[in-house]
Protein backbone atom coordinates (compact mmCIF):
# COMPACT_ATOMS: atom_id res chain seq x y z
CA UNK A 1 0.00 0.00 0.00
CA UNK A 2 1.42 3.59 -1.06
CA UNK A 3 0.80 6.48 1.44
CA UNK A 4 0.26 9.88 0.48
CA UNK A 5 3.90 10.83 0.59
CA UNK A 6 4.60 8.05 -1.68
CA UNK A 7 2.36 9.60 -3.69
CA UNK A 8 3.74 13.37 -4.60
CA UNK A 9 4.92 14.96 -7.17
CA UNK A 10 9.26 15.74 -7.75
CA UNK A 11 8.53 19.47 -8.14
CA UNK A 12 11.66 20.10 -9.78
CA UNK A 13 11.22 17.11 -12.43
CA UNK A 14 7.81 18.06 -13.48
CA UNK A 15 8.87 21.92 -14.02
CA UNK A 16 12.04 20.90 -15.90
CA UNK A 17 9.96 18.76 -17.94
CA UNK A 18 6.72 20.89 -18.44
CA UNK A 19 8.92 24.12 -19.57
CA UNK A 20 10.78 21.85 -22.14
CA UNK A 21 6.97 20.02 -23.12
CA UNK A 22 6.10 23.50 -23.56
CA UNK A 23 8.78 25.35 -25.17
CA UNK A 24 9.21 23.39 -28.36
CA UNK A 25 5.30 23.15 -29.55
CA UNK A 26 4.73 26.94 -28.61
CA UNK A 27 7.84 28.07 -30.70
CA UNK A 28 6.84 26.33 -33.60
CA UNK A 29 3.11 27.64 -33.30
CA UNK A 30 4.28 31.16 -32.92
CA UNK A 31 6.90 31.06 -35.99
CA UNK A 32 4.31 30.15 -38.27
CA UNK A 33 2.99 33.18 -37.29
CA UNK A 34 5.38 35.44 -37.53
CA UNK A 35 6.46 34.16 -41.33
CA UNK A 36 5.13 37.32 -42.89
CA UNK A 37 7.28 39.36 -41.14
CA UNK A 38 10.31 36.89 -41.33
CA UNK A 39 9.65 36.75 -44.87
CA UNK A 40 9.59 40.67 -45.29
CA UNK A 41 12.66 41.11 -43.24
CA UNK A 42 15.14 38.80 -45.57
CA UNK A 43 13.16 39.74 -49.04
CA UNK A 44 12.30 35.38 -49.09
CA UNK A 45 10.00 33.62 -52.08
CA UNK A 46 7.25 31.24 -51.09
CA UNK A 47 9.59 28.07 -51.17
CA UNK A 48 12.35 29.82 -48.89
CA UNK A 49 9.99 30.84 -46.22
CA UNK A 50 8.58 27.20 -46.29
CA UNK A 51 12.45 26.09 -45.63
CA UNK A 52 12.40 28.24 -42.57
CA UNK A 53 9.40 27.07 -41.15
CA UNK A 54 9.49 23.76 -41.91
CA UNK A 55 13.37 22.62 -41.44
CA UNK A 56 12.61 22.91 -37.81
CA UNK A 57 9.94 19.68 -37.88
CA UNK A 58 11.91 18.02 -40.74
CA UNK A 59 15.60 18.17 -38.54
CA UNK A 60 13.31 17.04 -35.17
CA UNK A 61 11.99 13.93 -37.46
CA UNK A 62 14.86 13.06 -38.46
CA UNK A 63 16.53 12.29 -35.23
CA UNK A 64 14.02 11.05 -32.69
CA UNK A 65 14.43 7.64 -33.00
CA UNK A 66 18.45 7.69 -32.58
CA UNK A 67 18.00 9.65 -29.70
CA UNK A 68 15.21 7.60 -28.15
CA UNK A 69 17.39 4.53 -28.13
CA UNK A 70 20.86 6.12 -27.03
CA UNK A 71 18.26 7.38 -23.92
CA UNK A 72 17.71 3.65 -23.09
CA UNK A 73 21.22 3.11 -22.51
CA UNK A 74 23.28 6.54 -22.16
CA UNK A 75 22.10 8.91 -18.93
CA UNK A 76 18.64 10.55 -19.85
CA UNK A 77 19.36 13.43 -17.46
CA UNK A 78 22.12 14.23 -19.42
CA UNK A 79 21.04 14.27 -23.43
CA UNK A 80 17.65 16.42 -21.52
CA UNK A 81 19.99 18.90 -19.89
CA UNK A 82 22.41 19.28 -23.13
CA UNK A 83 19.21 19.22 -25.56
CA UNK A 84 17.60 22.10 -23.45
CA UNK A 85 20.92 24.00 -23.15
CA UNK A 86 21.82 23.79 -26.92
CA UNK A 87 18.08 24.28 -28.03
CA UNK A 88 18.11 27.68 -26.53
CA UNK A 89 21.20 28.85 -27.33
CA UNK A 90 20.14 28.25 -31.10
CA UNK A 91 16.83 30.06 -30.51
CA UNK A 92 18.80 32.94 -29.37
CA UNK A 93 20.98 32.36 -32.57
CA UNK A 94 17.92 32.27 -34.57
CA UNK A 95 17.04 36.07 -32.99
CA UNK A 96 20.62 37.21 -33.52
CA UNK A 97 20.16 35.87 -37.60
CA UNK A 98 21.52 38.63 -40.12
CA UNK A 99 20.98 36.58 -43.19
CA UNK A 100 18.33 33.79 -44.11
CA UNK A 101 21.18 30.67 -44.67
CA UNK A 102 22.62 31.75 -40.86
CA UNK A 103 18.80 31.35 -39.72
CA UNK A 104 18.80 28.10 -41.86
CA UNK A 105 21.59 26.88 -40.00
CA UNK A 106 19.79 27.58 -36.30
CA UNK A 107 16.51 26.95 -37.23
CA UNK A 108 18.01 23.48 -38.43
CA UNK A 109 19.66 22.68 -35.24
CA UNK A 110 16.91 23.93 -33.16
CA UNK A 111 14.98 20.93 -34.74
CA UNK A 112 17.77 18.54 -33.67
CA UNK A 113 18.55 19.19 -30.42
CA UNK A 114 14.61 19.54 -29.76
CA UNK A 115 14.91 15.38 -30.44
CA UNK A 116 17.05 15.26 -27.18
CA UNK A 117 14.00 16.83 -25.27
CA UNK A 118 11.05 14.79 -27.27
CA UNK A 119 12.13 11.32 -26.48
CA UNK A 120 13.48 12.19 -22.37
CA UNK A 121 10.53 14.74 -20.97
CA UNK A 122 8.42 11.52 -20.71
CA UNK A 123 10.62 9.10 -19.12
CA UNK A 124 12.46 11.09 -17.08
CA UNK A 125 9.07 12.49 -15.40
CA UNK A 126 7.48 8.95 -15.39
CA UNK A 127 10.65 6.69 -14.58
CA UNK A 128 10.71 8.69 -11.47
CA UNK A 129 7.12 8.99 -10.04
CA UNK A 130 5.22 5.59 -8.94
CA UNK A 131 3.09 3.98 -12.22
CA UNK A 132 -0.16 4.93 -9.97
CA UNK A 133 0.10 8.76 -10.19
CA UNK A 134 1.53 8.27 -14.33
CA UNK A 135 -1.79 8.98 -16.09
CA UNK A 136 -2.07 12.53 -14.65
CA UNK A 137 1.50 13.12 -14.77
CA UNK A 138 1.06 12.52 -18.58
CA UNK A 139 -2.19 14.19 -18.34
CA UNK A 140 0.05 17.24 -17.13
CA UNK A 141 3.22 16.68 -19.92
CA UNK A 142 -0.34 16.61 -22.59
CA UNK A 143 -1.70 19.46 -21.62
CA UNK A 144 1.06 21.91 -21.87
CA UNK A 145 2.08 20.66 -25.26
CA UNK A 146 -1.39 21.61 -26.45
CA UNK A 147 -0.97 25.15 -24.33
CA UNK A 148 2.14 25.97 -25.88
CA UNK A 149 0.43 25.13 -29.09
CA UNK A 150 -2.32 27.12 -28.01
CA UNK A 151 -0.91 30.14 -27.04
CA UNK A 152 2.01 30.10 -29.67
CA UNK A 153 0.16 32.22 -32.66
CA UNK A 154 -1.79 34.41 -29.87
CA UNK A 155 1.07 35.49 -28.14
CA UNK A 156 3.40 35.31 -31.15
CA UNK A 157 1.02 37.68 -33.18
CA UNK A 158 1.35 39.95 -30.31
CA UNK A 159 4.99 40.20 -29.93
CA UNK A 160 5.22 40.37 -33.80
CA UNK A 161 3.15 43.37 -33.91
CA UNK A 162 4.74 45.05 -31.05
CA UNK A 163 8.57 44.05 -31.53
CA UNK A 164 9.46 41.79 -34.67
CA UNK A 165 9.45 38.27 -35.66
CA UNK A 166 12.67 38.24 -33.62
CA UNK A 167 10.87 38.98 -30.17
CA UNK A 168 9.65 35.42 -30.57
CA UNK A 169 12.89 33.96 -30.32
CA UNK A 170 13.53 36.12 -27.35
CA UNK A 171 11.20 35.31 -25.42
CA UNK A 172 11.65 31.58 -26.42
CA UNK A 173 15.34 31.87 -25.14
CA UNK A 174 14.01 33.05 -21.76
CA UNK A 175 11.55 30.25 -21.27
CA UNK A 176 14.51 28.05 -22.40
CA UNK A 177 17.25 29.90 -19.69
CA UNK A 178 14.66 28.97 -16.97
CA UNK A 179 14.61 25.68 -17.41
CA UNK A 180 18.13 25.00 -17.92
CA UNK A 181 18.29 26.50 -15.09
CA UNK A 182 16.37 24.23 -13.51
CA UNK A 183 17.65 21.07 -15.00
CA UNK A 184 21.42 22.22 -15.12
CA UNK A 185 21.17 22.63 -10.95
CA UNK A 186 18.05 20.86 -9.51
CA UNK A 187 17.21 17.91 -11.60
CA UNK A 188 20.27 15.98 -11.37
CA UNK A 189 19.73 15.58 -7.80
CA UNK A 190 16.29 13.87 -7.96
CA UNK A 191 16.61 11.75 -11.14
CA UNK A 192 18.72 8.51 -10.12
CA UNK A 193 20.42 7.12 -13.02
CA UNK A 194 20.11 3.39 -13.53
CA UNK A 195 21.93 3.86 -17.11
CA UNK A 196 26.36 3.42 -16.58
CA UNK A 197 27.24 3.30 -20.45
CA UNK A 198 29.47 5.93 -21.27
CA UNK A 199 28.48 8.15 -24.26
CA UNK A 200 31.20 7.00 -26.71
CA UNK A 201 30.30 3.26 -26.25
CA UNK A 202 26.48 4.03 -26.62
CA UNK A 203 27.05 5.70 -29.87
CA UNK A 204 29.13 2.78 -31.03
CA UNK A 205 26.65 0.21 -29.86
CA UNK A 206 23.72 2.16 -32.40
CA UNK A 207 22.26 0.35 -35.17
CA UNK A 208 24.47 1.89 -38.01
CA UNK A 209 22.11 1.00 -40.80
CA UNK A 210 19.34 1.50 -39.18
CA UNK A 211 19.95 5.16 -37.76
CA UNK A 212 20.67 5.95 -41.75
CA UNK A 213 17.90 4.65 -42.65
CA UNK A 214 15.38 5.94 -40.70
CA UNK A 215 17.07 9.20 -40.71
CA UNK A 216 16.99 9.49 -43.78
CA UNK A 217 13.40 8.33 -44.29
CA UNK A 218 11.88 10.74 -42.34
CA UNK A 219 13.99 13.70 -43.79
CA UNK A 220 12.91 13.01 -47.03
CA UNK A 221 8.87 12.10 -45.73
CA UNK A 222 9.10 15.20 -44.02
CA UNK A 223 10.67 17.50 -46.37
CA UNK A 224 8.20 15.82 -49.25
CA UNK A 225 5.14 16.45 -47.09
CA UNK A 226 5.85 20.24 -46.38
CA UNK A 227 6.75 20.94 -49.83
CA UNK A 228 4.28 18.82 -51.66
CA UNK A 229 1.94 21.43 -53.67
CA UNK A 230 5.35 22.79 -54.95
CA UNK A 231 6.08 20.19 -57.54
CA UNK A 232 6.84 16.83 -58.79
CA UNK A 233 10.61 16.51 -57.18
CA UNK A 234 8.56 17.14 -54.05
CA UNK A 235 5.83 13.84 -54.40
CA UNK A 236 8.76 11.80 -55.46
CA UNK A 237 11.03 12.89 -52.54
CA UNK A 238 7.92 11.93 -50.00
CA UNK A 239 7.38 8.23 -51.49
CA UNK A 240 10.67 7.66 -51.53
CA UNK A 241 11.17 9.05 -47.77
CA UNK A 242 7.96 6.37 -47.56
CA UNK A 243 9.80 3.90 -48.97
CA UNK A 244 12.78 3.83 -47.01
CA UNK A 245 10.73 4.02 -44.24
CA UNK A 246 9.38 0.46 -44.98
CA UNK A 247 12.89 -0.78 -46.32
CA UNK A 248 13.64 0.67 -42.38
CA UNK A 249 11.37 -1.36 -40.48
CA UNK A 250 11.65 -4.79 -42.92
CA UNK A 251 15.62 -4.27 -41.84
CA UNK A 252 14.81 -3.84 -38.27
CA UNK A 253 12.59 -6.42 -37.53
CA UNK A 254 15.54 -9.27 -38.69
CA UNK A 255 18.47 -7.48 -36.04
CA UNK A 256 19.36 -7.57 -32.53
CA UNK A 257 20.31 -4.84 -30.85
CA UNK A 258 17.68 -2.41 -33.67
CA UNK A 259 16.93 1.56 -32.80
CA UNK A 260 13.50 0.58 -32.88
CA UNK A 261 12.16 -3.42 -31.69
CA UNK A 262 9.79 -3.60 -34.76
CA UNK A 263 8.59 -6.70 -33.12
CA UNK A 264 6.75 -4.84 -29.96
CA UNK A 265 4.37 -4.17 -32.19
CA UNK A 266 3.40 -7.51 -32.47
CA UNK A 267 4.14 -8.88 -28.67
CA UNK A 268 2.73 -6.38 -27.25
CA UNK A 269 -0.49 -5.64 -28.84
CA UNK A 270 -1.23 -3.12 -26.74
CA UNK A 271 2.06 -1.01 -27.64
CA UNK A 272 1.34 -2.11 -31.46
CA UNK A 273 -2.15 -1.00 -31.32
CA UNK A 274 -2.03 2.18 -29.56
CA UNK A 275 0.81 3.52 -31.89
CA UNK A 276 -1.53 2.54 -34.77
CA UNK A 277 -3.87 4.83 -33.49
CA UNK A 278 -1.72 7.66 -32.68
CA UNK A 279 -0.15 7.70 -35.87
CA UNK A 280 -4.30 7.26 -37.64
CA UNK A 281 -5.28 10.25 -35.25
CA UNK A 282 -2.37 12.73 -35.86
CA UNK A 283 -3.41 11.84 -39.64
CA UNK A 284 -6.63 12.96 -38.95
CA UNK A 285 -6.52 15.94 -36.87
CA UNK A 286 -2.90 17.74 -37.68
CA UNK A 287 -4.51 19.86 -40.55
CA UNK A 288 -8.10 20.40 -39.37
CA UNK A 289 -6.91 23.72 -37.52
CA UNK A 290 -5.34 24.72 -41.32
CA UNK A 291 -8.61 23.66 -43.00
CA UNK A 292 -10.82 26.03 -40.45
CA UNK A 293 -8.56 28.92 -40.70
CA UNK A 294 -9.20 28.96 -44.24
CA UNK A 295 -12.92 28.09 -44.01
CA UNK A 296 -13.02 31.10 -41.42
CA UNK A 297 -11.17 33.53 -43.36
CA UNK A 298 -11.46 32.96 -46.85
CA UNK A 299 -15.31 31.29 -47.19
CA UNK A 300 -16.85 32.94 -44.66
CA UNK A 301 -14.78 36.54 -45.03
CA UNK A 302 -13.41 36.52 -40.95
CA UNK A 303 -11.40 39.25 -40.24
CA UNK A 304 -7.77 37.23 -38.90
CA UNK A 305 -8.16 38.19 -35.11
CA UNK A 306 -11.69 36.98 -35.12
CA UNK A 307 -10.47 33.56 -36.80
CA UNK A 308 -7.87 33.49 -34.49
CA UNK A 309 -9.84 33.70 -31.66
CA UNK A 310 -12.43 31.26 -32.66
CA UNK A 311 -9.88 28.68 -33.60
CA UNK A 312 -8.38 28.85 -30.03
CA UNK A 313 -11.16 26.96 -28.34
CA UNK A 314 -10.36 23.79 -29.90
CA UNK A 315 -6.97 23.50 -28.55
CA UNK A 316 -8.47 25.07 -24.99
CA UNK A 317 -10.60 22.25 -24.56
CA UNK A 318 -7.95 19.93 -25.22
CA UNK A 319 -5.93 21.27 -22.72
CA UNK A 320 -8.70 20.53 -20.14
CA UNK A 321 -9.57 17.56 -21.20
CA UNK A 322 -5.98 16.13 -21.18
CA UNK A 323 -5.61 16.83 -17.52
CA UNK A 324 -8.74 15.47 -16.39
CA UNK A 325 -8.27 12.24 -18.69
CA UNK A 326 -4.81 11.50 -17.56
CA UNK A 327 -5.88 11.44 -14.05
CA UNK A 328 -8.81 9.12 -15.03
CA UNK A 329 -6.68 7.02 -16.40
CA UNK A 330 -5.38 6.07 -13.39
CA UNK A 331 -8.15 4.33 -12.43
CA UNK A 332 -10.31 3.99 -16.17
CA UNK A 333 -8.96 1.09 -18.43
CA UNK A 334 -7.46 3.43 -20.86
CA UNK A 335 -8.88 1.90 -23.90
CA UNK A 336 -12.31 3.22 -23.05
CA UNK A 337 -11.71 6.71 -22.92
CA UNK A 338 -8.89 6.99 -25.81
CA UNK A 339 -11.80 5.15 -27.89
CA UNK A 340 -14.76 7.15 -26.51
CA UNK A 341 -12.05 10.25 -27.89
CA UNK A 342 -11.38 8.61 -31.44
CA UNK A 343 -15.75 8.29 -31.69
CA UNK A 344 -15.84 12.13 -30.74
CA UNK A 345 -13.06 12.87 -33.21
CA UNK A 346 -14.32 10.91 -35.87
CA UNK A 347 -18.11 12.45 -35.08
CA UNK A 348 -16.57 16.18 -35.32
CA UNK A 349 -14.46 15.46 -38.33
CA UNK A 350 -17.93 14.15 -40.49
CA UNK A 351 -19.72 17.40 -39.23
CA UNK A 352 -16.87 19.23 -40.19
CA UNK A 353 -17.53 17.60 -43.78
CA UNK A 354 -20.99 19.23 -43.80
CA UNK A 355 -20.00 22.30 -43.48
CA UNK A 356 -21.57 25.21 -45.83
CA UNK A 357 -20.80 28.25 -46.10
CA UNK A 358 -23.98 29.87 -43.75
CA UNK A 359 -23.04 27.48 -41.27
CA UNK A 360 -24.08 29.35 -38.16
CA UNK A 361 -21.04 30.09 -36.18
CA UNK A 362 -22.16 28.88 -32.94
CA UNK A 363 -21.81 25.03 -34.77
CA UNK A 364 -18.83 25.81 -35.46
CA UNK A 365 -17.05 26.63 -32.01
CA UNK A 366 -19.29 23.72 -31.14
CA UNK A 367 -17.75 21.18 -33.00
CA UNK A 368 -14.63 23.11 -32.06
CA UNK A 369 -14.93 22.05 -28.98
CA UNK A 370 -15.92 18.84 -29.10
CA UNK A 371 -12.91 17.63 -31.20
CA UNK A 372 -10.90 19.43 -28.54
CA UNK A 373 -12.61 16.87 -25.80
CA UNK A 374 -11.81 13.93 -28.34
CA UNK A 375 -8.36 14.81 -29.23
CA UNK A 376 -8.04 15.00 -25.52
CA UNK A 377 -9.96 11.97 -24.21
CA UNK A 378 -7.39 10.14 -26.53
CA UNK A 379 -3.87 11.16 -26.32
CA UNK A 380 -3.23 11.03 -22.45
CA UNK A 381 -4.69 7.95 -22.09
CA UNK A 382 -3.15 6.03 -25.23
CA UNK A 383 0.46 7.73 -24.28
CA UNK A 384 -0.54 6.10 -20.67
CA UNK A 385 -1.14 2.61 -22.23
CA UNK A 386 2.29 3.03 -24.18
CA UNK A 387 4.29 3.82 -21.62
CA UNK A 388 3.45 1.35 -19.41
CA UNK A 389 3.43 -1.73 -21.32
CA UNK A 390 7.02 -2.27 -22.10
CA UNK A 391 9.70 -1.66 -19.22
CA UNK A 392 11.96 1.23 -17.98
CA UNK A 393 14.66 -0.09 -20.12
CA UNK A 394 12.14 0.89 -22.94
CA UNK A 395 10.82 4.08 -21.75
CA UNK A 396 13.34 5.92 -24.34
CA UNK A 397 11.87 3.91 -27.45
CA UNK A 398 8.74 4.24 -26.47
CA UNK A 399 8.20 7.93 -26.07
CA UNK A 400 10.42 8.12 -29.46
CA UNK A 401 7.88 5.46 -31.15
CA UNK A 402 5.27 8.09 -30.00
CA UNK A 403 7.13 10.81 -31.53
CA UNK A 404 7.89 9.24 -35.01
CA UNK A 405 3.63 8.14 -34.93
CA UNK A 406 3.15 11.63 -34.28
CA UNK A 407 5.61 13.45 -36.99
CA UNK A 408 4.24 10.77 -39.75
CA UNK A 409 1.10 11.15 -39.23
CA UNK A 410 1.29 15.07 -39.45
CA UNK A 411 3.34 14.12 -42.85
CA UNK A 412 0.80 12.03 -43.91
CA UNK A 413 -1.67 15.00 -43.28
CA UNK A 414 -0.05 17.43 -45.04
CA UNK A 415 0.01 15.06 -47.70
CA UNK A 416 -3.64 14.01 -48.35
CA UNK A 417 -4.63 17.87 -47.91
CA UNK A 418 -2.31 18.82 -50.69
CA UNK A 419 -3.42 16.02 -52.81
CA UNK A 420 -6.61 17.16 -52.46
CA UNK A 421 -5.95 20.77 -53.34
CA UNK A 422 -4.01 19.95 -56.18
CA UNK A 423 -7.18 18.29 -57.15
CA UNK A 424 -9.56 21.38 -56.45
CA UNK A 425 -7.43 24.41 -56.55
CA UNK A 426 -4.38 23.65 -58.41
CA UNK A 427 -4.20 27.56 -60.28
CA UNK A 428 -6.58 29.05 -58.16
CA UNK A 429 -6.02 32.29 -56.13
CA UNK A 430 -6.46 31.18 -52.55
CA UNK A 431 -9.36 34.00 -51.70
CA UNK A 432 -12.71 34.97 -50.93
CA UNK A 433 -14.09 35.36 -55.19
CA UNK A 434 -13.11 31.40 -55.18
CA UNK A 435 -15.03 29.99 -51.79
CA UNK A 436 -16.76 27.64 -53.43
CA UNK A 437 -13.71 26.00 -54.53
CA UNK A 438 -12.40 26.26 -51.27
CA UNK A 439 -15.23 25.14 -49.78
CA UNK A 440 -15.29 21.64 -51.82
CA UNK A 441 -11.44 21.03 -51.41
CA UNK A 442 -12.07 21.27 -47.05
CA UNK A 443 -15.44 19.27 -47.19
CA UNK A 444 -13.49 16.48 -49.32
CA UNK A 445 -10.30 16.68 -46.90
CA UNK A 446 -12.31 15.93 -43.70
CA UNK A 447 -14.23 13.75 -45.56
CA UNK A 448 -11.28 11.18 -46.04
CA UNK A 449 -9.64 11.89 -42.39
CA UNK A 450 -13.33 10.95 -40.78
CA UNK A 451 -13.23 7.62 -42.90
CA UNK A 452 -9.76 6.81 -41.76
CA UNK A 453 -10.40 7.52 -38.28
CA UNK A 454 -12.92 4.97 -38.10
CA UNK A 455 -10.03 2.87 -38.37
CA UNK A 456 -8.25 4.45 -35.60
CA UNK A 457 -11.79 3.58 -33.93
CA UNK A 458 -11.11 0.21 -34.35
CA UNK A 459 -6.99 0.15 -33.44
CA UNK A 460 -8.22 2.26 -30.02
CA UNK A 461 -10.74 -0.30 -29.40
CA UNK A 462 -8.27 -3.66 -30.36
CA UNK A 463 -5.92 -2.70 -27.86
CA UNK A 464 -7.37 -4.65 -25.36
CA UNK A 465 -7.60 -3.62 -21.18
CA UNK A 466 -3.95 -2.61 -20.37
CA UNK A 467 -4.34 -2.62 -16.36
CA UNK A 468 -5.45 -6.68 -16.32
CA UNK A 469 -3.14 -7.89 -19.46
CA UNK A 470 0.21 -6.26 -18.50
CA UNK A 471 -0.72 -7.14 -14.26
CA UNK A 472 -0.55 -11.21 -15.94
CA UNK A 473 2.53 -10.96 -18.57
CA UNK A 474 4.27 -9.34 -15.45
Amino acid sequence: MHTQEDRKINKNILIATTLSSFLVPFMSSAVNIAAPDIAKSFKLNAEELNLVISIFLIFSAAFILPMGKLSDTFDRTKIFKTGLLLFTLSTLMCALSNTVEILFVFRALQGFFSAFTFVTSMPILIEEHLPQIRGRLLGINTAVVYLGTSLGPFLGGLLVKLWGYRSIFLFGFAIGLVGSFVSLFLLQKEVKNTRQAKLLDSLKSLDKMGTILSMTGLFLLMYGASTFELGNTSKILFFAGLILMVIFVVAEAKLQNPILDVKLFVKIPQFGFSNLAALINYSCTFSASYLMSLYLQLVKALPSQLAGSILIVQPLSQVITSLISGRASEKIEPRKLATSGMVLTTAGLFIFSTFAAKTNLVIVILNLFIMGIGFGLFSSPNTNVVMSCVPKSLYGTASSTISVMRVIGQAFSMAIVSFVSIMFLKGVKLSHENYLLILKSMKTSFLVFALLSILGIVASYKRGNIYSEVKQSK
